[in-house]
């Protein structure tokens, strides 16, 4: 029975050792808890558990975020701005590990998300503050390339891991209190 036992036990660290990760995922290594390294795509080596875990991510899928805020312009209008963002992991070890949200969205916490949100609606409330309700409501271009770039240094300052791919004002109107 200890041949048996020891050929179990053999089976089951050899096909606890390899981990397959697909081309649009990155395996976040940890060894007795701690950051080992990230793996790429393909079958990988690892120690079995306990000794090293992987936690998955999705790091080359485009997710999204839109949100709404109301913002004050530079002339004191009040403006309601719609937005969506559009971002993608680019550190799975930054993104697991330097920064913690902890919002549940269906049941699952969604890492980053609230970081990201509360990053978006001050980089909106940032841009159109500095600009007139006339630019916001018609020249929305110039305001985009802005928004985008305040949000990506914000999100680096926070060192989150996540690269914004692409920042759109989707819709800007004054509010129906206001028309």
């Amino acid at each position: 029975p200890l041949g048996w036992v020891g050929a179990a036990l053999a089976l089951l660290v050899l096909f606890n050792s390899f981990k397959l990760i697909d081309e649009q995922q990155r395996g976040v290594v940890q060894r007795f808890g701690a950051f080992d390294r990230v793996m790429g795509p393909g079958a990988n080596f690892k120690w079995p558990w306990p000794v090293e875990t992987v936690t998955v991510v999705n790091a080359n899928t485009i997710q999204s975020l839109e949100d709404s805020v109301r913002v004050l312009t530079k002339d004191e209008n009040i403006v309601d701005i719609k937005f969506n963002v559009q971002y993608q992991v680019s550190d799975p070890r930054a993104f697991l590990f330097s920064f913690r949200d902890d919002r549940i969205v269906d049941g699952m916490p969604k890492q980053g998300q609230e970081t990201l949100q509360n990053a978006a609606e001050s980089a909106v409330r940032e841009v159109v503050g500095n600009h007139t309700m006339d630019t916001v409501l018609f020249d929305r271009s110039r305001l985009l390339t802005a928004a985008k770039q305040h949000l990506q240094d914000s999100l680096e300052m926070y060192h989150t891991g996540l690269l914004v791919t692409d920042l759109n004002l989707t819709d800007a109107r004054p509010p129906t209190e206001v028309k």
